[in-house]
């Protein structure tokens, strides 16, 4: 089992067909978890793209954003919830216990909240200037760190996030880092991917265990 983990997300700017594509030219064993976070999709098309990326992602954990229903109907391990989504708690009374739980959050206190509400993890940021969040200042490391610090499940970072950057954000003692375009839409998605696995692999830096 890897020490920190590596997230990636769908962009929802690209069509199902190209993310199978570029699916199927990428180490995809090197990722964690795959995300199916597309805001615009009925629950009848993120069905249809589970059946199609999981395949592709054999050894990898496919979550779904936001979509419970969709999610229960393919049996997906694992649900990630938005800031408009169910609440932990509710999600937790509709899902089977084995179904892990993620939930954006923004702050440490959210965090902390959404701990104590049972999920799973956190998915915490934006980190850096990002694209996905043009306009809007970032949090940084320090806000980060002190996410992990209040927070007693593990922390996961996303936004602006990329390859040179990996080892400060791990210094925090996050859990692992999430990314969108700087995969999905890179130049070259399969040596993205290969890059942000050797970053983190390379890390010395140790899990913070929360609230100590």
């Amino acid at each position: 089992m890897r020490k920190h983990s590596l997230h990636v997300m769908t962009t929802g700017q690209q069509e199902l067909a190209r993310v199978a594509e570029i699916a199927g030219q990428c180490p995809t064993e090197l990722i964690d978890v795959l995300h199916i976070r597309e805001k615009q999709r009925g629950a009848g098309e993120i069905t249809a793209w589970y059946a199609a990326l999981k395949p592709l992602f054999a050894q990898s954990a496919v979550h779904i954003n936001d979509r419970l229903d969709a999610a229960l109907a393919v049996g997906a391990p694992g649900v990630q919830l938005a800031y408009n989504s169910l609440s932990v708690s509710q999600s937790r009374r509709i899902l089977p216990p084995s179904v892990s739980i993620g939930c954006s959050v923004h702050s440490a206190e959210e965090a902390a909240a959404a701990a104590e509400q049972g999920a799973d993890y956190v998915l915490y940021g934006h980190i850096f200037d990002s694209n996905s969040k043009p306009g809007l200042a970032p949090r940084g490391i320090q806000a980060l760190a002190d996410v992990v610090k209040a927070c007693s499940v593990p922390v996961i970072a996303i936004g602006g996030i990329e390859p040179g950057n990996v080892d400060e954000v791990l210094s925090t003692g996050c859990a692992g880092v999430a990314v969108l375009s700087s995969v999905l839409l890179h130049a070259e998605p399969a040596a993205q991917i290969r890059r942000f696995r050797e970053a983190i692999d390379r890390s010395h830096h140790n899990l913070r265990s929360g609230l100590n």
